[in-house]
């Protein structure tokens, strides 16, 4: 059989047309892999290298100004998210703690580190797992921050989730900018850094997971007790019914303060979208049905004299889909 080259030689084409045509045969089937490999190095890189930066977050038509400094050591990665416009806030994070802080209300809030679970700077993890659910394609290039990036489109494969386009840069794989798509292809969140820069080791930032308070300040230590006291899930709530692709990431059930009530909480994702359902009994305030603000979808439905209300950051299809999926067990 003769070549593909040959082929082309022998039925006279263009030279121009020959050349597209090679061109095309020779790339075409690397796009999808080298999709998938841009977002595995942007995901490595961001948990990885010493960066710091400022970045805007847009969300229901407000923007919000952040700065954030991460760096990675012999002791595990390290956090500083700094809010720089309205109510002034601070998170930090390392491997095992969440520190969130209030100066105006004096509040400090310590609780146990989860992945994405306190920054609007997204990274997925479970790379590979994500092919199944979202099909990842370059779609181009672009300059963000005066720096060079690739954009990689990740569109999800069914209903049940929303799509997300990532600018990544070229030179070390940082992500640059990102955008959540809705079901029509409408921005409804993006990030975008106006400032980024790596450093090394021996300039990185002192960051103190617990800095130091006054007597003025609340403090609020979830994951030990001293306001909230953990205690083992009701395994009598079971999920049986959740869209294909998206686990258990979480379980928790703590006790309302001042009161003999419990709400407990289930964390669901995909690798790439998440959602929480909440299980706590029912009040004269409740009340049944969809909410929506921005990306954020809900869904609140009774069992049992409970309410149980699935909220996250997926179309309104999947949180009705979760809620109603929701069941009692006794055991």
């Amino acid at each position: 059989m003769p070549s593909s080259k040959s082929f082309l030689r022998q039925n006279v084409l263009p030279p121009v047309l020959i050349g597209l045509l090679i061109s095309n045969l020779v790339s075409s089937p690397l796009r999808a892999d080298s999709a998938m490999e841009w977002v595995q190095r942007m995901s490595d890189s961001m948990r990885s290298l010493n960066y710091r930066g400022d970045f805007v977050y847009m969300q229901n038509n407000r923007l919000e100004g952040m700065q954030i400094s991460h760096y990675k050591d012999e002791q595990g990665e390290k956090e500083r998210l700094l809010s720089l416009n309205g109510e002034a806030r601070e998170v930090i994070r390392d491997n095992q703690n969440l520190t969130c802080i209030w100066p105006s209300s004096r509040k400090v809030i310590v609780d146990l580190a989860r992945k994405n679970s306190f920054s609007p700077i997204f990274i997925p993890d479970d790379i590979a797992r994500l092919k199944k659910f979202y099909q990842m394609k370059l779609v181009g290039k672009d300059r963000v921050a005066n720096m060079d990036a690739v954009i990689v489109h990740i569109d999800p494969r069914d209903q049940y989730r929303y799509g997300m386009k990532f600018w990544i840069n070229e030179a070390n794989g940082l992500m640059m900018k990102s955008s959540l798509l809705d079901e029509n292809e409408q921005v409804i969140e993006e990030v975008m850094f106006t400032r980024l820069e790596l450093f090394d080791g021996d300039n990185k930032p002192f960051i103190d997971t617990m800095p130091p308070i006054d007597d003025s300040f609340t403090l609020v230590r979830y994951h030990s007790g001293d306001s909230s006291k953990v205690f083992a899930a009701d395994n009598a709530w079971q999920l049986t019914g959740a869209p294909g692709g998206f686990w258990r990431e979480s379980v928790v059930r703590r006790k309302i303060s001042d009161s003999d009530l419990f709400v407990q909480q289930m964390v669901y994702t995909d690798g790439l979208a998440s959602l929480s359902i909440f299980i706590e009994k029912k009040t004269d305030l409740t009340q049944s049905g969809v909410s929506s603000m921005g990306a954020v979808n809900a869904f609140i439905r009774t069992l049992n004299d409970h309410s149980i209300t699935a909220i996250g950051e997926v179309p309104a299809i999947t949180v009705r889909q979760i809620a109603e999926s929701v069941s009692f067990q006794p055991q």
